[in-house]
């Protein structure tokens, strides 16, 4: 691997920056059309080439993440989404856009939340002016900009708790909260855990960042415990979505 390593030489191209969040989010109504851009900025100092294409994307809790082919997804909105220019160059500092249009079609079927992502990544030619031994390894870094359509109101809001793990992380106590959306609708859930010790005294409350769902996926929050002392709790978890969708579990648990 030493050897390997030496003989390389490496290329990224960071410089194609998308300037304008990599989440759009629309609401939309069955038979709408609905337009949109992507804004993308070369910020090197050279010309460069750059490609956007279509994959649906999934994720777990592991932390896994999948951006297959498009109309993979059973909630895939690829098909909705027509945009230009797929290839295009940028000139040093040049700035540029991606159109989209959504055309939603018509169906009762079409309820909640239905999402894919455009690819934006910059190419790299191949250098054909140097040869030599070794090998050249080219990094290629790309965004996955969401494009999220929610059919008005529609679709259930449902949240399911997979899993709860305590543990000890040097000298803190973790909680793992793992939750996996059963409905519809994405969801934005912001975890809250309050712990009461054996006399139903409040040991503090603990929160994390919200933190996007979509029907399907499954997510992990880890809220440190810090402060609590050895002994026996009740906590309430609630996992607040918003005012109409919170969801909630409560447990006895031990820290020793």
């Amino acid at each position: 691997i030493f050897i390997i390593v030496l003989a390389c030489k490496s290329f990224v191209s960071g410089s194609i920056v998308v300037l304008n969040g990599l989440t759009h989010e629309h609401t939309v109504d069955q038979g709408e059309t609905f337009k949109g851009i992507i804004e993308v900025q070369n910020t090197a100092n050279i010309e460069r080439h750059v490609k956007a294409y279509q994959r649906d994307y999934l994720f777990d809790y592991t932390g896994e993440s999948k951006h297959d082919v498009p109309g993979t997804v059973s909630r895939s909105n690829s098909g909705w989404i027509t945009f230009n220019p797929e290839l295009f160059v940028l000139g040093p500092g040049e700035k540029t856009t991606i159109e989209y249009e959504i055309k939603v079609p018509m169906g009762d079927s079409l309820t909640g939340t239905f999402w894919s992502v455009i690819m934006v990544e910059g190419i790299i030619p191949p250098d054909t002016t140097k040869s030599g031994k070794g090998v050249t390894i080219n990094t290629a870094i790309r965004y996955a900009v969401q494009i999220v359509t929610n059919i008005g109101n529609s679709g259930t809001s449902d949240l399911q708790f997979l899993g709860l793990n305590l543990f000890k992380n040097d000298k803190v106590n973790i909680l793992d909260v793992i939750l996996q959306n059963t409905g519809e609708r994405q969801l934005k859930p912001e975890i809250s855990f309050e712990i009461f010790d054996e006399k139903g005294i409040s040991a503090g409350i603990f929160k994390s960042e919200r933190r996007k769902t979509f029907p399907g996926t499954s997510i992990k929050t880890s809220l440190p415990l810090e402060g609590i002392k050895p002994g026996k709790y009740a906590g309430v978890l609630v996992a607040d979505c918003d005012e109409n969708h919170v969801f909630g579990t409560n447990f006895s648990f031990e820290i020793q």
